[in-house]
């Protein structure tokens, strides 16, 4: 059913994907469920997502691209239980065990067929969420057992699972769609740079890069991403005297993140935790070496040409690994897909 064959009416499937927020939220879940979903809608099956990220500026119901979008607000979360289970569908695919998502919809799921990629990296970004994901695990762990298949996106995430939760997860991996990062390189005319994207967030280390950059004045740093991290961001960058390096950007088009990676010296990643790390084979598509933390997820692309793998974080060390990375040139040509992802998982839904 997966293979892209003309659908009948009986073939095509229902499908509710459930995710903690989605675009124009930023970040991986959200990218990966809006791919998926689409792609599903192209294939003609029936998608809709439910999220809980309801504001006061979002429509309540939408439609994007084929997939219609259901927006609740945690302060709604009875309302939004029902609506799941009212909702007729043949599947059900919940999406972030670091969220309520799972454990709601294993909740709510009645006779629908609940699948969950977990997306999981096993701690949280502060201690406190530590603890709270400490005290989650009995749930976590049940709303697991409920699931038809939980689903790994790395064979990190595939590895911790099973040791943590002693079950065997399918692996997915992620996607990219190879077109917008495989243009001619960006000729950038100001001065070169180096590149950190992701959420702006202690746990994603771009306080390591801010600090290295006094040991590369030749170049400016380019953060591309949103937070409530921002303002240490900048006062770090004060006190470490490379505030004239220090470039914010958000809100970025694909096109010009495209434009970004193929402009940049190199792009670094030094996150403590992430299950995948979507930005460096997007980074690698582009041409663009990369610099990433060899601990958990973001390591499994040290195997990758053009990408070097690091624990360091010392600034003048950290700098000389980056101009290490200047010189190396990527060879990434043959990823996987969104349209394999979305194939894989319709393959898995009718098989399980």
């Amino acid at each position: 059913m997966g293979r892209g064959l003309k659908l009948t009416r009986d073939d095509a499937m229902k499908i509710i994907q459930v995710s903690p927020r989605f675009p124009p939220n930023i970040g991986g879940v959200e990218h990966h469920v809006a791919s998926i979903s689409e792609r599903m809608v192209n294939l003609g099956h029936e998608v809709t997502i439910f999220t809980l990220d309801k504001r006061k500026n979002t429509p309540a119901i939408s439609r994007e691209n084929g997939v219609e979008i259901r927006r609740f607000s945690y302060s709604h979360l009875p309302k939004f239980l029902y609506a799941i289970l009212q909702t007729p569908s043949d599947i059900l695919h919940a999406h972030n065990y670091h969220s309520l998502v799972p454990l709601l919809s294993a909740i709510s799921k009645g006779d629908k067929r609940l699948f969950v990629t977990s997306h999981y990296h096993g701690v949280g970004s502060t201690t406190y969420t530590n603890i709270l994901l400490s005290l989650y695990k009995p749930f976590g762990s049940w709303c697991l057992s409920r699931a038809k298949s939980v689903i790994a996106v790395s064979d990190w995430e595939k590895n911790l699972l099973s040791n943590e939760f002693k079950i065997q997860p399918t692996l997915i991996p992620n996607g990219i769609d190879p077109s917008p990062f495989q243009q001619p390189p960006f000729e950038h005319e100001g001065r070169p740079y180096i590149l950190c994207v992701g959420r702006l967030e202690p746990y994603k280390g771009f306080q390591h890069v801010i600090r290295a950059m006094q040991f590369l004045p030749d170049h400016d740093l380019v953060i591309v991403g949103s937070g409530n991290y921002m303002s240490s961001l900048v006062d770090m960058a004060t006190r470490s005297g490379v505030q004239n390096q220090v470039i914010f950007m958000n809100n970025l088009s694909i096109s010009k993140l495209a434009q970004m990676y193929s402009g940049a010296t190199a792009h670094v990643a030094l996150s403590t935790h992430e299950s995948y790390g979507l930005t460096i084979g997007e980074s690698l598509l582009s041409g663009t070496p990369c610099l990433v933390r060899k601990s958990g997820a973001l390591g499994d692309w040290a195997g990758h040409q053009g990408c070097l793998s690091t624990d360091e974080t010392e600034p003048k060390i950290l700098s000389n690994l980056i101009q290490e990375c200047f010189s190396l040139t990527p060879s990434y040509t043959q990823p996987t897909t969104w349209d394999d992802v979305a194939k894989s998982l319709l393959d898995l839904y009718s098989n399980e």
